[in-house]
């Protein structure tokens, strides 16, 4: 309480709406302040993020692929979508770039010219992103191209070795007047290199020669020989021919081989033409199936799988099941060739392996979704109908049991393995 003129006076209460007034310049000040404070802090983080993406850019161009992509993920705004774009040209440069140092680093006995073609093509399409990225792209593309170059020498003088082999065994065949044997032989060097010559005419002259011979055949009797110990021999059966024939006949439908052979040679001389030509067909089986088998060791499987379907032509159910064998020719090329990168063909080949209905088949149908999905990775994860199709496959194999442990394959495919569900 004030006084006036010493007389005691009340203070006068002050209106609301004159502390409204008041207080209104204060209000607005703050919002002001709020409002230089936002501008400020926007313009701010607008040229952090226009550093960080310069920053992010700088690294790339310097070669730093992993700083470079920490950055670029974090990079927003008006740069965002250019980030995205360096990103995949960084995944996709080291997806080639990883799948042509796989497919050049397989050991000789597992390299070819068709996996050293796909390292130049992933090297080719790496420099076309970034000539000059980290990793030495072009030198790299030298190095596979010399490969290639060296592998064609070796091979050629490989098959060479192997015609001068055949065209040797064509020729020692035809002069014993095995003419079925002198086709085979013959026509597979003229398969291999047409103008081949053997025995001073053209391998595919000779093909066709030993085959028009071989319709003509007709193996002569052979001449008993006048061996003491053989004159009191007597035929298998005393029931007559067509008894021991059928015993002999009995002996190679088991596909018991050898007793057959040693039956067939010791028939009447009124079976013996038809004795020659279940031992004709003996010896081309026995010839396929251990050339077929070598060529197998040697990791020469198409090679393999062309004998073994020689040799199931002759008899599909003989011994070793040659048509089993030559589905297994074909798994093991489609393995091989996805491991080496080429993931095209082996879809190709395993797809085959699948229709033959062969007993691995959650094996066939996992690395035939993994070489699908491999291939759907490599070309930029585009193909949609390719990530179904793969993805379909892998749910067989996983519905089927197949555990994929211990196999050496990329982590991005176990997962997607592992999150199927069915």
């Amino acid at each position: 309480m004030s006084r006036i003129l010493g007389i005691p006076v009340k203070p006068i209460p002050q209106e609301p709406t004159r502390k409204a007034a008041n207080d209104a310049p204060r209000t607005i000040f703050a919002i002001s302040t709020l409002l230089l404070l936002m501008l400020a802090v926007t313009h701010a983080w607008a040229q952090d993020s226009d550093a960080l993406f310069a920053q992010a850019v700088d690294a790339y161009n310097k070669n730093q692929f992993a700083q470079a992509q920490s950055k670029f993920q974090q990079v927003s705004g008006v740069h965002a979508q250019e980030a995205k774009q360096y990103l995949t040209k960084m995944k996709s440069y080291q997806d080639a770039m990883e799948v042509a140092k796989s497919a050049m680093n397989r050991t000789p006995d597992e390299q070819d010219a068709n996996n050293l073609a796909f390292a130049i093509q992933q090297l080719e399409n790496a420099i076309k992103i970034k000539p000059d990225g980290p990793w030495n792209p072009a030198d790299q593309l030298a190095k596979a191209r010399e490969q290639k170059t060296q592998f064609e020498k070796t091979h050629a003088a490989s098959s060479q070795a192997m015609d001068t082999q055949f065209c040797a065994k064509a020729l020692d065949a035809a002069q014993k007047h095995r003419f079925k044997d002198a086709a085979q032989y013959s026509c597979a060097v003229a398969n291999d290199n047409p103008g081949y010559s053997c025995g001073g005419d053209e391998a595919v002259h000779l093909c066709q020669q030993n085959t028009d011979l071989a319709k003509l055949d007709k193996t002569p009797e052979s001449i008993p020989e006048r061996n003491p110990d053989k004159r009191t021999a007597t035929p298998i059966e005393s029931g007559g021919s067509s008894t021991a024939l059928d015993k002999a006949k009995a002996a190679y439908d088991a596909n018991n081989f050898d007793r057959a052979r040693s039956l067939f040679q010791r028939v009447d001389p009124d079976s013996k033409a038809a004795a020659a030509d279940y031992l004709d067909k003996i010896s081309r089986y026995t010839d396929a199936v251990a050339t077929a088998e070598k060529q197998a060791r040697g990791s020469q499987y198409d090679s393999a799988r062309i004998l073994f379907l020689a040799a199931a032509a002759i008899k599909p159910d003989g011994p070793g099941d040659p048509q089993d064998r030559a589905s297994a020719m074909e798994l093991f090329l489609g393995l091989d060739q996805f491991y080496s990168g080429d993931y095209q063909s082996a879809i190709q080949h395993l797809q085959n392996c699948a229709k033959t209905g062969t007993q691995k088949q959650p094996l066939v149908r996992f690395y035939l979704g993994a070489s699908e999905l491999a291939k759907y990775f490599v070309t930029g994860a585009e193909d949609t109908t390719l990530h179904q199709e793969a993805l379909n496959d892998l749910k067989q194999a996983k519905q089927a049991g197949f555990n994929p442990s211990g196999q050496d394959l990329s982590p991005k495919i176990l997962q997607v393995y592992k999150d199927l569900s069915f």
